[in-house]
């Protein structure tokens, strides 16, 4: 008899990660462990804007599980766990690299110069393919110029926002052309063998919405932006999927197993 695997690609900041870190969050961080301890075929995928150093960095901190896929750097990067660690899926690099146009990220920075209330992110947050950019305020009033200037340096880069709402400023993201972390989480899909059914993307800002109207199965962490979770509303009934979103009551980690246990995951 064949064994059901399931795959659970999760954001992991402002969705495993609390943004604050009080004794509650921090219980739910670890019932969810434990949960996930219980299911034996459940693998494994932390999806985030962070660089792998930082990304492993960051769950050590929470005493989350080593995943079986890190995809970093806002889907710009995958790396496969290996006897020797993580090591980049070659396969994938070489995809980001077309993607990209034969661009770097430093080609990118110089493209966009200088803006008043723009600001690169700290050199750590920066990407092969990925140029990384804090805005003051809600990052949409940065879109149109920066893609103006991008426009005319013939730059093939997509913008993905999103907003902190705990410090209060925006985050830009620019990536190649039609790759965000949707396109990662199809990678992953296509190279797991794991059937859509039971595959689940969990998440809470602007930068998993692409993913999040994938098709897949999805859970909106309680705490997600109150914009955000109306756009997924509307958008994901005009697509016909909206019974594939679970809106979750509760913030964090909890949110996260209130979904795994919506969609019969977990118990």
């Amino acid at each position: 008899m064949s064994i059901t695997r399931y795959l659970l690609a999760s954001d992991l900041d402002g969705t495993l990660i609390p943004l604050e870190r009080s004794a509650q969050h921090l219980r739910d961080v670890a019932e969810l462990v434990t949960a996930f301890a219980t299911s034996a075929n459940l693998v494994l995928a932390y999806v985030t804007g962070r660089h792998l150093s930082l990304a492993q960095e960051g769950i050590s901190e929470l005493g989350l599980p080593s995943p079986d896929w890190f995809v970093c750097d806002v889907g710009t990067s995958v790396y496969r766990k290996t006897n020797r660690g993580y090591e980049p899926d070659e396969a994938y690099r070489e995809a980001m690299r077309n993607a990209f146009g034969g661009l770097s990220g430093r080609d990118v920075r110089a493209a966009i110069g200088a803006i008043e209330g723009l600001e690169l992110q700290e050199e750590q947050k920066q990407g092969e393919f990925k140029v990384s950019y804090y805005t003051a305020g809600r990052p949409e009033a940065f879109e149109a110029t920066v893609q103006s200037r991008l426009d005319e340096a013939k730059a093939k880069v997509k913008l993905v926002s999103s907003y902190d709402p705990v410090a209060k400023r925006g985050l830009l993201d620019l990536l190649p052309a039609g790759v965000a972390k949707d396109f990662a989480v199809r990678y992953l899909h296509d190279h797991t063998g794991i059937d859509e059914e039971h595959l689940i993307y969990a998440g809470d800002s602007g930068n998993d919405r692409a993913a999040m109207l994938t098709g897949y199965r999805v859970i909106v962490v309680g705490n997600a932006d109150a914009a955000l979770k109306r756009d997924l509303a509307a958008e994901s009934m005009a697509r016909g999927i909206d019974e594939r979103l679970y809106f979750a009551t509760h913030p964090y980690a909890r949110g996260v197993l209130e979904g795994l246990r919506h969609f019969g995951l977990l118990k």
